[in-house]
């Protein structure tokens, strides 16, 4: 719960939400590919849509204002509304009044982002229903523009966790289908707040809830996860953490299984505009399905074209899972089918 916010508790239907904002419950349609093994989930399940970063400003900003607000997400439109009771991603920064200092600058302009603020109802529109504020872009534009993200996020419809500083607890939860669920943010870079974070992670574990953890961290553009991340990975998971889900360093990095709990240590890039290399125009989004037995993970590579995300074609899908699959962590049973871009833990 966001500190500085007044938040009401609304139920509908078996679904609550600790905010405003609520996504009207709808049947899980399952993928195919979602029925590992032959066994579909059932309908008391919860489908969750994970993006990395999302950056709205510079390059991307400037192909908005010709091409209008849904540019980048025209050819994942209907991927996006495909059933998925939460949407979410990281904001690369804080929706404010403040004008552009990088709108169409690649080189040299400074590393201060601003989205504008009439792109959250856009994002509401498509289907986005959560968006991490944990990252050191957040807080460009001071306390400020980070307060005034959260309640132009709120305000549109849409949920927030993270603190870029790592200050108090900025975790979001919900209950859908009887299933808890709860996001905590982290960003690494702060400084501070790691003990705190474990704490907020406990917590919500202690109340029966998946615990989704959002850390940014590692070093930009590495394909290989760092020993730092892994340690705090790890810790995430011994305090309660169900998935890991890691952004921030701009490209795909390996998948680890830990505890029986699965560790995305980078998604790459959602919606990005650093297009001067391959590795940074890809990107992946995961698509958990939970019930009260099992987590399903199905992964979708994603390709980045002048700033629009697109669903990646079948030979560099199948490049990805294959690099994917040859660099998990461990190499075992768990990641069988992980050249199909699926697999299937236990809860």
């Amino acid at each position: 719960m966001c500190v500085g916010f007044i938040f009401v508790w609304y139920v509908y239907a078996n679904k609550e939400t600790q905010r405003i904002s609520v996504v009207i419950p709808k049947e899980i349609k399952l993928q195919n590919d979602l029925e590992i093994g032959g066994r579909a989930f059932n309908k008391g399940s919860v489908s969750i849509l994970s993006f990395g970063d999302m950056m709205l400003d510079r390059a991307v900003r400037r192909r908005m204002n010709e091409n209008g607000l849904e540019y980048p997400f025209e050819s994942i439109k209907d991927f996006l509304k495909d059933g998925n009771d939460i949407v979410v991603a990281n904001a690369e920064g804080p929706f404010t009044h403040f004008e552009s200092k990088t709108v169409g600058i690649l080189e040299n302009g400074p590393l201060e982002f601003t989205f504008a603020t009439n792109t959250i109802p856009v994002l509401k529109k498509l289907g986005f229903t959560l968006l991490s504020q944990a990252n050191n872009h957040s807080i460009n534009f001071g306390r400020e523009g980070l307060e005034e993200s959260g309640r132009s996020i709120n305000e549109a419809g849409i949920d927030w966790f993270g603190d870029p500083s790592n200050n108090g607890d900025s975790s979001y939860s919900t209950t859908i289908n009887g299933i808890k669920i709860a996001f905590v943010g982290f960003h690494e870079f702060a400084g501070q707040g790691f003990s705190a974070t474990l704490g907020v992670v406990k917590k919500h574990k202690d109340a029966g809830a998946f615990v989704v953890v959002y850390p940014h961290w590692g070093n930009e553009y590495e394909p290989l996860f760092t020993s730092s991340q892994q340690e705090m990975a790890h810790a995430f998971i011994n305090a309660g953490a169900d998935v890991v889900i890691g952004a921030h360093p701009h490209v795909i990095e390996p998948i680890e299984i830990y505890k029986n709990k699965a560790i995305f240590y980078s998604l790459g890039n959602f919606i990005f505009d650093q297009s001067w290399s391959k590795a940074t125009s890809e990107g992946l989004a995961v698509k958990i399905t939970l019930s009260n037995e099992k987590v399903g993970y199905t992964l979708y590579p994603l390709s980045i074209l002048k700033s629009q995300t697109l669903l990646m074609n079948e030979e560099d899908k199948l490049r990805i899972f294959t690099t994917l699959k040859e660099s998990a962590v461990p190499d075992d049973v768990a990641f069988e089918s992980l050249d199909r871009g699926v697999f299937e833990l236990v809860r």
